[in-house]
């Protein structure tokens, strides 16, 4: 059965949709605190601190808002004072009072005054429960203004709109469908329809047009109602049912055949007029043929007209078209049934482009399908940004697994060094786990950043890879070291380049043996790494770097990962080979100098 038209309008989603909340505080190191924890908690939040109540009162009022938290314990005005300005001046917004003087008289007033949320400051786990209640209010009041208008666009519509319940009895109707029937919305609500129109056409629309109602899920049409004074209207019908068992009708005065045709015509240069190509093909004919297309289709497709109609669409393919999809559009005008996908057309000229295309069929009054529209959308760019946007998640994904594995370099740095300390008495040994420590922390400023920016190379400067690579610590035993054959300075950022340095060390010393040796070198337009272990597996380069590929039983396989990440980030290329020795050499490239 085909969907009725109103199950076709999506339901409102705000999700997507930004949220703008004003913070009003007196306390600047915790507003700031509250923002950046909200801005982490809501993707789609974005804050605006003020820190003077006045200033914060006349920037709740002329601004902008989606949501207003504000503090309650303030010099000049208190946050209810606020709140009872605001409210005042008309401004209708969700207001969280969030305060650190917490009792049970502020809630008191607090309740009375109209605030949306009362809540208390505590610790960092308040602010997800701040974000909850910002993002639920903020979208309960959408919510509410969406109806609020969708209601008064019913009440104000040109076209009669009217409800009746399964008994067949007017529920609700605007003032137009009422004017329609030169009546009174008084005269029409709780009445049954069938008041409205002649014996005959009651009949009808009992014996034939219900039951297809019933049946196919909607009814369009043409229709005689009768006026107060018993003149004829003619009229035109869209009936779609409801849940409960009643309807929804859209009706329109169609005063005469001349209407009808100014219609037409209307709906003509409508179509004309759409940025979007339209269509109409005739399944009785043979092969489907198009025998109207609109001007948005000639120029998407740089056809002549003439060249177009009397062909099956399938003249626009070509050898990047995808089979299946081919053959899925095909199933479905077999199965008369509606399509939508997208497909790589070709225009006149043989360009491809990426054609959103929408088929239904078009039924008679008796339900068979006599044609098929098409509405078709050069969506080339849009398929591009999703491809886009799907390698910038799997990188992402992939960037979220090595975070983890690198954040244990350091740990482990840690560890090792406090249980030697504590085995030997050493010490200076919790001297390198405190710098192992600091690296940590630097590393996780990196990585937020990282994650915030979504890019991996940000702060770019003159650095001497080698200091870099030297610095690099580690808490197993045996003789390890970083020699330098010769270094120079190149442009890089500098926390991603210590990240690529761990991983390169930690990786021979976790294969090496004790004795082994790291050595970094110039190369003439970048870098090398180069240790003396057991060199590195008879693998490919795209299988070493591919994610999870280790050869230990209990490795993670994201070492080799991370580098390839951040000589990419850089724009830097990476080579293997084998060091003099028969070790491991890694070989960075494109690298560039400082000017």
């Amino acid at each position: 059965m085909p969907s009725a038209p109103l199950n076709d309008i999506a339901p409102f989603d705000m999700h997507d949709q930004q949220i703008s909340v004003l913070l009003i505080d007196d306390d600047e190191d915790l507003i700031e605190l509250s923002a950046d924890f909200l801005e982490h908690e809501l993707e789609q939040a974005e804050t605006t601190t003020v820190t003077d109540p006045t200033t914060g009162l006349t920037e709740a009022i002329e601004g902008a808002y989606d949501c207003i938290v504000c503090d309650y314990d303030m010099p000049t005005l208190n946050g209810l004072a606020i709140l009872n300005a605001v409210q005042n001046e008309g401004v209708d917004i969700p207001f969280i009072l969030f305060t650190g003087k917490g009792s049970e008289e502020i809630a008191s007033k607090a309740i009375s005054a109209g605030v949306d949320e009362y809540l208390q400051k505590g610790g960092p786990e308040e602010y997800p429960v701040l974000a909850n209640k910002i993002e639920n209010l903020v979208e309960k009041h959408r919510a509410e203004e969406q109806v609020q208008r969708g209601f008064r666009a019913i009440e104000s519509a040109q076209e009669g709109i009217g409800i009746i319940d399964e008994d067949g009895i007017y529920q609700y109707l605007n003032e137009a469908y009422a004017e329609i029937y030169d009546r009174e919305r008084a005269e029409i609500i709780g009445q049954h329809w069938e008041m409205l129109y002649p014996d005959a056409e009651a009949d009808r629309f009992t014996n034939e047009i219900l039951p297809k109602l019933d049946s196919r899920g909607s009814w369009s049409g043409y229709a005689t109602g009768l006026t107060k004074n018993g003149e004829t209207v003619s009229e035109r019908l869209v009936l779609t049912p409801t849940d409960d068992g009643g309807h929804v009708c859209l009706v329109q005065s169609l005063a005469s055949e001349d209407e009808l045709k100014q219609e037409l015509e209307l709906k003509n240069r409508a179509l004309d007029a759409a940025s979007v190509g339209v269509t109409i093909t005739d399944p009785t004919q043979e092969d489907n043929p198009l025998v109207y297309v609109n001007d948005g289709f000639v120029t998407l497709t740089g056809y002549d007209r003439g060249e177009i109609l009397g062909k099956n669409c399938r003249f626009l393919q070509g050898e990047g078209t995808t089979p299946e999809t081919v053959t899925a559009i095909r199933k479905a005008i077999d199965n008369e049934e509606s399509i939508s996908t997208a497909i790589l057309n070709y225009d006149a000229d043989g360009d491809p482009f990426w054609n959103y295309l929408e088929i239904s069929p078009v039924e008679d009054e008796d339900g068979t399908v006599t044609h098929f529209v098409g509405f078709q959308r050069d969506v080339t760019e849009l398929k591009a940004q999703q491809t886009a946007m799907e390698d910038q998640i799997e990188w992402l994904s992939e960037f979220a697994e090595v975070v983890s594995h690198d954040l244990k370099n350091p740990l482990s740095v840690i560890r090792g060094n406090i249980e030697l300390a504590m085995q030997s008495g050493e010490m200076e040994r919790l001297t390198e786990a405190q710098q192992a420590a600091d690296r940590l922390d630097e590393l996780i400023d990196d990585l937020s950043n990282v994650m915030r920016q979504r890019q991996l190379v940000n702060d770019l400067e003159p650095v001497d890879f080698a200091e870099v690579f030297q610095s690099v610590r580690w808490s197993e035993g045996g003789s390890h070291s970083v020699d330098v054959a010769d270094s120079n300075v190149i442009v890089a950022d500098k926390q991603a380049l210590a990240r690529l340095a761990e991983n390169l060390v930690h990786n021979t010393i976790e294969h090496g043996g004790d004795g082994t040796t790291m050595r970094v070198g110039t190369l003439p337009n970048g870098f090398y790494y180069e240790d003396t272990g057991p060199g590195l597996p008879d693998e490919s380069p795209d299988t070493i770097f591919k994610p999870g590929f280790t050869t230990k039983d209990d490795g993670a396989g994201l070492g080799m990962v991370s580098i390839r990440q951040i000589a990419a980030g850089h724009g830097w290329e990476v080579s293997l080979a084998e060091s003099p020795e028969g070790g491991a050499r890694f070989e960075f490239t494109n690298v560039d100098s400082p000017a």
